[in-house]
């Protein structure tokens, strides 16, 4: 075991402490923990734009289904499948702790997640920690990487690595996430900026009344009481209809409450988040750049484009965290369903499935066990057309695929 010196010890700076939203009354049995809003939850707050993004990249990965998988087999009974399937920990469901993991990755640049093992060392359960009382660090002899995780009670202990599960958004290194909301911060800053002149502009005065007065022979006085007298037949008339005498004259005016440059600022905003967050603009609602015809085209871009890369991070990592390895050895792995998310209309879907049964590359119980319907007994085999035999049967007799029956006879 080694120790930091005093130097190296985490401290939060006080602009990153969370603030607590409420503290509750103590209990008998001792004082009830504040819940605290966190500098995440903050910043997406702060902007439409990058909550939009979070939330579309942290929803879609928490909807896909996570399972522990033998070979292609579900290990329903592994007590890593409880943790990933249904309770992460005790406070997290496995989308929730999904959710959560993402909305902090895609906001602070890196999250972490503790293993809490039981007394053999089995995990027990995942931790969420909050990033910025996390400070990653390299051991000064083996050169790995260590955590300094400050707690509660204001203490930092360090840990090992292969303690924490450790997901992040890009960096040159591979330590430590770069912030995407410090590469936005320029455009976030210009954006706010123009908003704010925005509203200031919906105080202003936005539409109003010239009025020419003659000048020859009218002083102040009498220029003011024609105005006064002007406002007041205005008004009696309910703002419709005066009859002007003397040579008096007058005309309307008015002015957009927004600036037209406001819209493009905006889409601009809306375009550098996507390309930060690498999704397509589309799904922050700027369209103009669309070039896919199908719902399905823009889904299956945003599948391989956005989500793959962090479904490879989260599988690799929690391979590597959660098996031991034997268990790798034996063929255990943690995987995605991705098909759950690319799945297309029901007509397309029924051509897909009806082409993958008979051509003999999924079983119809596989087909029904997507689509939420029970098992058949005679669905557990691959087929082969002429016209969907078993598979067994085309391989024992061949001659029934090319034209002949079973007792030779022509077909």
């Amino acid at each position: 075991m080694w120790l930091f010196s005093a130097k190296q010890k985490s401290t939060v700076k006080a602009r990153d402490k969370p603030k607590p939203t409420k503290q509750r009354k103590p209990s008998a049995a001792g004082h009830w923990l504040p819940v605290y809003r966190s500098r995440a939850d903050n910043t997406m707050r702060g902007n439409e734009a990058i909550y939009a993004a979070v939330s579309r990249i942290s929803n879609t990965v928490a909807s896909m289904p996570l399972h522990l998988y033998k070979g292609y087999e579900l290990q329903a009974d592994h007590p890593l499948e409880y943790i990933v399937g249904l309770e992460p920990s005790v406070n997290f469901t496995p989308f929730s702790f999904l959710q959560t993991m993402e909305a902090y990755r895609n906001t602070e640049g890196n999250a972490y997640a503790l293993i809490v093992p039981d007394a053999l060392g089995t995990p027990q359960r995942l931790d969420i920690l909050d990033p910025t009382r996390v400070r990653p660090q390299r051991h000064p002899d083996t050169k790995e990487m260590w955590y300094v995780v400050t707690l509660d009670d204001n203490k930092s202990y360090p840990l090992p690595g292969c303690q924490l599960i450790v997901v992040r958004h890009m960096s040159a290194n591979g330590e430590i996430g770069i912030r995407p909301i410090d590469v936005l911060r320029d455009s976030l800053d210009y954006d706010k900026q123009t908003k704010d002149l925005s509203l200031q502009q919906l105080d202003g005065v936005n539409r109003g009344i010239f009025l020419t007065v003659p000048s020859t022979g009218l002083g102040e006085e009498e220029r003011t009481r024609v105005v006064d007298d002007f406002l007041d037949a205005y008004n009696l008339s309910g703002q419709r209809v005066v009859v002007l005498e003397g040579g008096l004259t007058a005309t309307t005016f008015s002015q957009t409450a927004i600036d037209a440059q406001v819209l493009d600022v905006e889409r601009i905003t809306r375009n550098r988040v996507a390309t930060v967050y690498n999704i397509p603009p589309h799904m922050l609602g700027d369209y103009t750049d669309t070039s896919f015809a199908t719902a399905e085209q823009q889904m299956q871009e945003f599948l391989q484009l956005t989500i793959m890369p962090i479904v490879a991070q989260w599988e690799q990592e929690l391979n590597r965290k959660l098996l031991s390895r034997a268990d790798f050895a034996a063929g255990y792995r943690f995987r995605f369903d991705v098909e759950a998310l690319a799945r297309a209309d029901a007509a397309t879907m029924a051509e897909v499935n009806q082409k993958a049964i008979r051509g003999g590359w999924r079983k119809p119980n596989e087909v029904r066990a997507r689509e939420g319907r029970p098992p058949d007994e005679n669905g557990n085999e691959l087929m082969a057309s002429r016209d969907l035999l078993p598979m067994r049967i085309a391989v024992q007799h061949p001659e029934m695929l090319m034209g002949y029956k079973v007792d030779g006879g022509e077909a």
